[in-house]
């Protein structure tokens, strides 16, 4: 049955319009019926936009929910984020596909070609890791005051234990006194003889998981790790199925098919 999908795709888009018109040509292949559109118009039972963080993409995504449909929304990449092969992630009706990973292949063939193995960094008496907020996160979720908050419950539950506060690299953020603060080391350096990750949602949480740093979560994706046995196979298991939540523009009729079939 054909699938009518509304793309939105804004004149001030900065990114993901290639993607966008790409996924949209790969929709009309599979013969559903994309519709674009710089503005909402909201009639359709998907909706395929890039960024949910912008005010007009967040408005766009609660008045689908308001709805009941659907919104499928890509951004940046979890995996190869520093490799210039146009990697962009996608999740539907949530920031993160944390819902859909029980319904993900555990296929390894996705995954693979990061050609990223695990590694076990993690040293249990080592500092703790708070990864901040980005400008555009601390707006969107009116988290002013995150990771003043988190630092203040982690003095509380490790007390003494040295912890490093990593901001998003080159964007503004709150000082935290009395700990160190390192925004320029790479995260894989960084994360070697941690004890733990927290955030709140992050990409680091990511690459803890691929580091076997435990983590601490309250969205994202790794939020499906919560509850789950910290192994090697737990850890590849989610690996291997949110390698299947992004793609690149010139696998748009893959990426079609996968959110065809995983989303009903």
């Amino acid at each position: 049955m054909a699938l009518q999908a509304e793309f939105l795709i804004p004149s001030n888009i900065r990114n993901g319009e290639a993607l966008l018109r790409a996924l949209a040509a790969a929709a009309e292949r599979h013969r559903d019926r994309p519709v674009m559109r710089s503005t909402l118009q909201g009639r359709s039972p998907w909706l395929v936009l890039y960024g949910v963080g912008a005010p007009g993409q967040a408005e766009a995504r609660r008045r689908q929910t308001e709805r009941n449909c659907h919104t499928v929304h890509w951004d940046a990449a979890y995996f190869s984020r520093g490799r210039k092969i146009g990697y962009f992630r996608v999740s539907v009706d949530s920031d993160h596909p944390q819902q859909w990973l029980d319904a993900t292949p555990d296929d390894c063939s996705r995954w693979s070609v990061h050609e990223t193995p695990i590694r076990e960094d993690a040293d249990p008496r080592g500092p703790i890791l708070l990864v901040g907020l980005g400008k555009k996160s601390r707006i969107y979720l009116k988290a002013e005051h995150w990771e003043v908050r988190k630092l203040a419950e982690l003095r509380h539950r490790f007390p003494g234990r040295k912890i490093i506060y990593r901001p998003k690299p080159k964007h503004p953020h709150p000082v935290l006194a009395g700990i160190d603060t390192d925004a320029t080391t790479p995260i894989e350096k960084l994360l070697v003889g941690c004890s733990r990750v927290v955030c709140r949602h992050s990409n680091v949480a990511v690459d803890a998981v691929v580091a076997g740093v435990p983590i601490e979560v309250e969205d994202g994706a790794a939020q499906w790790l919560d509850g789950k046995p910290y192994t090697v196979e737990n850890r590849l298991s989610f690996l291997h199925r949110l390698a299947w939540w992004q793609w690149r523009a010139d696998e748009a009729m893959q990426a079609w098919a996968f959110l065809r079939k995983i989303v009903v």
